[in-house]
């Protein structure tokens, strides 16, 4: 009996192991729309309003950003695509870069957005790679493939505002490996800022350290099961998400 015990016990071990295969305590949920957000560069949808967002915070060297930085970054999902948003408070908007010549080349220069995606969850290779500076330039990748074999069929808009920047994205699921919404599974995942704006600084949801490329340490973002819904008269009929740190 008591091997038995202990023959468990060390199931129940290597099974939490695997469920914190990335870093502890980032953890966001989000919510199924029932109504899809259009991909303009503008938060006017209530989608954006109603839930609340993570912090893009972590300097990869260590600390947290200033205030005048913080980015607030969502995302949510249907049927077909999951749905990104990114407000990047911005104190200098005229100081943004945006020198990329064009799509896949050195957009990792500027000031930009980024997510890091693992479907798999393991906390290894492959993962998918995005990258959109604030003029909408994209370059994409995906680890297990080919250099520039990886082309989703991603739409996005940015807008610079007078002390901000925002970022849409829709990235359809048939591009990440999966036909069908993965409800109630969790994917490894991090939200990403480069701020070149009079600094050099890279920041984060999730802590990597020095380095983005850290898919052990990336967060966990988790399908949810309940909807976001908003009647004909705009009230909100259903909205849920929660975050860990």
């Amino acid at each position: 009996m008591l091997a038995r015990i202990l023959s468990m016990s060390l199931i129940a071990v290597l099974a939490l192991g695997n469920a914190l295969a990335h870093e502890p305590g980032y953890e966001y949920i989000i919510p199924r729309a029932t109504v899809p957000p259009t991909i303009d560069g503008r938060l006017d949808e209530p989608l954006w309003k109603l839930f609340d967002p993570v912090e893009v915070k972590l300097v990869n060297t260590g600390g947290d950003v200033g205030d005048e930085y913080i980015s607030d970054a969502w995302a949510a999902y249907d049927d077909r695509n999951i749905y990104v948003a990114f407000l990047n408070r911005e104190p200098s908007p005229k100081k943004i870069t945006t020198a990329a010549p064009g799509h896949d080349q050195d957009v990792w220069k500027d000031d930009e957005n980024e997510l890091f995606i693992e479907p798999a969850n393991t906390g290894a290779r492959p993962y998918y790679h995005i990258m959109i500076n604030a003029e909408n330039v994209t370059q994409d990748s995906h680890t297990g493939a080919e250099e520039d074999a990886w082309e989703p069929a991603l739409e996005s808009a940015t807008s610079i505002g007078t002390d901000n920047w925002i970022l849409e994205v829709k990235i359809p699921f048939s591009d990440l490996e999966t036909d069908a919404a993965p409800v109630g599974e969790s994917w490894g995942w991090n939200f990403n800022r480069h701020i070149m704006s009079g600094t050099d600084i890279w920041t984060g949801w999730s802590e990597t350290g020095a380095s983005f490329h850290t898919p052990e340490r990336f967060g966990d973002l988790t399908f949810g099961t309940m909807a976001f819904a908003v009647q004909p008269t705009g009230k909100l009929a259903t909205s849920w998400a929660a975050i860990r740190r």
